[in-house]
């Protein structure tokens, strides 16, 4: 709902383990909606700013799509690490950098499209 609110509607994935493997923001790719792969930008990790729970979350914002997600059976592919989870003061310069993001893993995507 948050991610909605701030204009980055996700997919969100509640995690089995606490302490997943790889943790940060991805350019990544989605498998399951349609024959192609859609691109997409992931955050792994536990939320700091939003949240002091500490529970692993993994949240996957596609590019141009708009369609209803819930009960989907989606495969998340990480394609390259953009950067490291971090603690924003507020939601605002969250927002900033989600955007900041949003474009890295497009720029990335569009660079490595063939690969």
């Amino acid at each position: 709902k948050l991610g909605r609110e701030l204009g980055f509607a996700t997919a969100n994935v509640q995690l089995k383990h606490n302490r997943p493997p790889l943790t940060g923001i991805y350019a990544a790719k989605v498998h399951g909606i349609g024959a192609a792969a859609r691109p997409a930008v992931a955050s792994l990790g536990v939320r700091p700013t939003v949240t002091a729970s500490g529970r692993a979350v993994l949240e996957v914002h596609l590019f141009d799509f708009s369609g209803d997600l819930y009960a989907a059976h989606l495969r998340v592919e990480f394609v390259h690490k953009i950067r490291d989870e971090e603690k924003y003061p507020d939601l605002e310069t969250l927002k900033t950098q989600i955007a900041r993001d949003c474009e890295a893993a497009k720029s990335f995507l569009m660079d490595h499209r063939n690969a």
